[in-house]
């Protein structure tokens, strides 16, 4: 158990890199017609998506008619508290 604790919280830190990245290529890639950019974009979208999906469907009814999609943000407060949980259940 002592040797998972630590592959979990190092595949966790870098899926919030992945969500960090996504949120920043879908500013590119709506700025800019970059084709290289929205290649990365639809590849993080792919591992990024089926996480953020069921954050928006709740927030949807709250957020709708803003136009700001907050649901990355939620994720990354998540990811960072499941984060140092595992870090202190393993010291």
């Amino acid at each position: 158990m002592e040797v998972f604790i630590p592959l979990v919280v190092k595949v966790v830190e870098i899926y919030s890199i992945v969500v960090f990245a996504n949120v920043i290529l879908s500013w590119i890639v709506n700025l800019s017609g970059n084709m290289m950019a929205r290649q990365f974009y639809w590849m993080t979208n792919r591992f990024v998506d089926p996480a953020l999906d069921p954050i928006r469907r709740v927030l949807s009814p709250m957020t709708g008619s803003l136009g700001i999609d907050i649901s990355p943000l939620i994720l990354l407060i998540f990811l960072q508290i499941l984060q140092r949980i595992l870090v202190a259940t393993l010291y």
